[in-house]
Formats: C-alpha cells, sequence, structure tokens
C-alpha cells in the first residue's frame, strides 16, 4: 500500500515554477529547447517511480541564472503535501562548503592561518595531533578518524553531546595515517573545524554563517537543522531498508543536528543565490574561490586520489572541470553540481536517503550539453582481456599483495605509495562489487584511455586508465558517484 502511495503521489503531484526573481537569458539552452525540458522532465519522474523517491527539487542554471525549476512528489508522505520550489530540505554535506566559507572568512580577516596547527585552537586535543593544521583538515588529508566507517560506530545518535564529548571522542581514535601523506574523507573533522570557528568568531558557526553568508546573500530559509522550531516548507526525510520498504528518517540528538559537518536546512531557489554569489565577490573574491576549489599536494608532491578542495571535490567529467558536492544526512540526499567552464550548474534535494542524487545531475547536465554526458552503465568490450587485467590490479590493491609490474615506472613515481594506499580504503569502503564493466574506450593524443565502471552497493566509482603502448598502467583518475 505505501508503495502505491508513493507512486501515485510521484506521478500526480508534480509543480513546476520557473520564476526566480531574474528571467532566464535568451541563450538558454532549455529556452530555446522545449524538447529538452520534456526529456528532463520525463527522465526525473521515470528515476523516481524507480527509485522510490517521495519529493525532489531540481533547479538547473546558466552562468548564475535559473533556467529550470521544478518540484516533483510530496514533501510527506503521511499527509501528500506536494513539494515546492521552496520546501525546505536538509542538505547533508553540503555544508561543508559553508563551513569551510567561514574559516576562510576568518582567514581574510586574520583572525586565523589555515597553516596554524589546530592545536593552537582546540589544545585541549593530543600532543599527537600537532602537524593537522586547518588547511589538511579543510582538503581531508589531516589522518583525523572518522566516527563511523562499515566497521566502527562510534557514535551514540540518541546521546545529546557536549562539544567537549565530542572533542574527546575525536581524540580517542589513532589517525588513519601521518598528516598530509595521504587523504582520507573525515566529517569528524569538519565537526573539529565547527569549534574551531565557535571559539574564533566568538559565536555560534550557524550564527556567523547567517551574519556573513546567508543573511547577505537573501538565503532567508538556509539556517541550522532543528526538530523543535516551526520550519515553514519543511520536508519529512525518508530511509529504505534492504526489503525496499521506506522508513521515517531516524532520529538523532540535538547536538548532532548542530555541527559544522553538514547540518543544515536549504532550498533550491536559496542554493541558486549561492550559485549566482559564486560568479562574483559577493561573499569572497573570485581568487579565494579558485583556491578553494584547488586540489593540494600530499607532503610527498603526488596528487591524492580525491579531488577534495575545501569542502568541495574538484573533478573531471570527460575532461570537463566539474566542482561537486553531494550530502546524505537523516532521510535526505542532495548534490550541488557546477560545470564551471559552461557556467552551468545542477541542484538536487531529495528526502530519500542514499538514493543517486549524482548520477541523476550528471545525466541531466548531459541532456543540456552532450559533452557532459554522463558514462554508460556499459560499453562493448573491445578488449576482454585489459579490462580483466585492471580488475585484478584491483583485486591485488585491495588484498594488499599489489604487483606493481602493471604500472609504468612513471605511474609508480606519481602513485605509489599515496594513491595505492587510499585505492586500497576506497575498495574496502565500496565493499563487495556488485559489477564491473567498461564504460568507455578513447584515444587521447594517440594514446589509450578505458574507462572502467565499478558498482559496490551505495556508490559506484569511474576509474579512467591512461596506458602506455605496451598496456601498463600510465595514470589513474576516479570520479565516485552516488
Amino acid at each position: 500500500m505505501l508503495r502505491q502511495l508513493i507512486v501515485l503521489a510521484i506521478a500526480s503531484c508534480l509543480v513546476a515554477h520557473t520564476a526566480l526573481g531574474k528571467s532566464a537569458p535568451n541563450n538558454s539552452a532549455l529556452a530555446q529547447s522545449p524538447d529538452t525540458s520534456a526529456e528532463i522532465d520525463r527522465y526525473v519522474r521515470t528515476e523516481m517511480r524507480r527509485q522510490k523517491i517521495p519529493g525532489l527539487s531540481l533547479a538547473i542554471a546558466r552562468d548564475g541564472h535559473a533556467v529550470y525549476v521544478k518540484s516533483y512528489g510530496v514533501a510527506t508522505l503521511e499527509h501528500p503535501v506536494k513539494t515546492k520550489p521552496d520546501t525546505v530540505y536538509q542538505i547533508g554535506s553540503i555544508g561543508k562548503q559553508f563551513t569551510a566559507v567561514a574559516i576562510m572568512l576568518l582567514a581574510r580577516d586574520h583572525k586565523l592561518n589555515l597553516d596554524d596547527p589546530l592545536l593552537k585552537y582546540l589544545p585541549e586535543l593530543p600532543a599527537s595531533w600537532g602537524q593537522i593544521t586547518l588547511r589538511l583538515i579543510l582538503n581531508h588529508q589531516s589522518g583525523i578518524a572518522q566516527f563511523t566507517t562499515p566497521s566502527r560506530q562510534l557514535l551514540d545518535l540518541s546521546h545529546d553531546y557536549t562539544d567537549a564529548e565530542l572533542i574527546r571522542l575525536a581524540a580517542s581514535q589513532p589517525l588513519d595515517f601521518e598528516p598530509g601523506t595521504d587523504v582520507s574523507y573525515s566529517d569528524t573533522g569538519y565537526v573539529l573545524l565547527g569549534f574551531v570557528i565557535n571559539r574564533v568568531a566568538g559565536m555560534f558557526y550557524g550564527d556567523y554563517l547567517q551574519q556573513r553568508v546567508f543573511g547577505p546573500l537573501g538565503m532567508t530559509r538556509t539556517r541550522i537543522i532543528s526538530d523543535t522550531d516551526i520550519v515553514p516548507d519543511r520536508a519529512s526525510g525518508y530511509e529504505m531498508d534492504d526489503a525496499g520498504r521506506i522508513h521515517n528518517q531516524s532520529a538523532v540528538s540535538v547536538a548532532l543536528n548542530r555541527t559544522a559537518d553538514g547540518s543544515l536546512y536549504s532550498t533550491v531557489l536559496d542554493l541558486l543565490k549561492w550559485d549566482r554569489a559564486l560568479y562574483g565577490d559577493a561573499v569572497l573574491p573570485g581568487s579565494v574561490l579558485e583556491r578553494m576549489w584547488s586540489v593540494d599536494a600530499h607532503r610527498n608532491g603526488q596528487q591524492p586520489l580525491y579531488h577534495y578542495g575545501y569542502g568541495w571535490e574538484n573533478i573531471r567529467l570527460r575532461r570537463q572541470r566539474l566542482i561537486e558536492y553531494d550530502g546524505n544526512w537523516q532521510g535526505f540526499q542532495a548534490v550541488m553540481s557546477r560545470y564551471v567552464d559552461k557556467k552551468l550548474s545542477v541542484i538536487i534535494l531529495t528526502n530519500l536517503a542514499l538514493c543517486r542524487t549524482e548520477r541523476l545531475s550528471h545525466t541531466i547536465a548531459g541532456m543540456i550539453d552532450p559533452s557532459l554526458r554522463a558514462y554508460p552503465i556499459a560499453v562493448r568490450d573491445d578488449d576482454a582481456a585489459l579490462t580483466q587485467d585492471f580488475q585484478r590490479f584491483l583485486d591485488e590493491t585491495a588484498a594488499g599483495s599489489q604487483d606493481l609490474a602493471e604500472l609504468s615506472p612513471s605511474a609508480r613515481a606519481r602513485l605509489v605509495p599515496s594513491v595505492t594506499n587510499t585505492l586500497r580504503r576506497e575498495l574496502y569502503e565500496i565493499g563487495p562489487i556488485q559489477q564491473f564493466t567498461l564504460a568507455g574506450r578513447e584515444l587521447i593524443a594517440g594514446r589509450l584511455e578505458r574507462t572502467y565502471r565499478v558498482e559496490g552497493k551505495d556508490m559506484v566509482d569511474f576509474f579512467t586508465i591512461s596506458y602506455t603502448p605496451d598496456q601498463k598502467i600510465d595514470d589513474l583518475d576516479l570520479l565516485q558517484e552516488f
């Protein structure tokens, strides 16, 4: 019965909205192509039915101007209330970019320095953390361990932690690696950055963002999560169990909805205002924003496997630059994708945890601009033996028994040990591989590039491999797609 309710709500409760205070520019691809709008609409409806997404809001912008804003489905299943462009969703880790902006604003005001040690602001942390700087936390190269991993759950989601308790809990775990030598995603690090902001700014980080970012930009619906406040147009969050049944979001304590790793509400209309601000200097100068979108090398000069800037990822999709971040928290999934060279942005907010918002975003971008088309699930494999060689390379890497003979001499210099160590952890995180296919093949300046799609339970990795003429791996790039 519930499944029928979801399908009927998604099929019948569609709300369109195109006004945003500024009209779309005349050269808008969508304004010129009603067929594209219809294609996007059909695709979103189909995916919502397939993935059982109760509600979704979508915004597309060109050069900071909205060209397509539409909401689908319901904000709550108990009383099927239609979603709207100003429906309020939790945005999860998209909030990290605002935490990073707060740090950059404090740095610009000379109240801190990115290369200051974390211990300068949180001296109660272990002395062994002395090499961790604010910069290394921003780009996830600090080595600070996650509170939650596939093999570890340190948080009691019902406990109302004090700041001191969360700091002690973070300090209870050894570092994953020596700071600056590797990269590993760390919500815990951003929680600690929030405490730094509180102390340096002299106010709660959410209040600082309201004062310096949300208020000045007119982002009136963006704020810290609260389960007690009356929040107009707030969506309910949902989770799906392994049997495909939909449940209400899991409850968490007040304290865990106030941390700086991603505890914000927002709307697609507010995030369009944020997208527009990123083309100017309303919050930070363009040079500072570009610095936030840059990927720092490790201390040994090697480039990381993950493309983390400061609160964003800076990745390449078919050689097109993509500044992106997704978020998942408490029954919601979201993504903000900015193809900066194309000046195209796609924003998707949903009220179903772990639905594939990045796949939705990448596919929609490809409908607007074919050069941005997403990788397919599979293409005809013209060299199955080469595919099997790479699969064996991944299996050996995961097992820690890697045969470096698969790598060219230059690849060994660039990828070992930093990238291969990160890759080993990535393969552990993705879990058992459910599908392994060739997703693309190209000749670039006479050199072979093959993209392999590796699907786990909750995410998909696309590995683009450059080969030498004798079919050695010469370079490796990773694009994660949730």
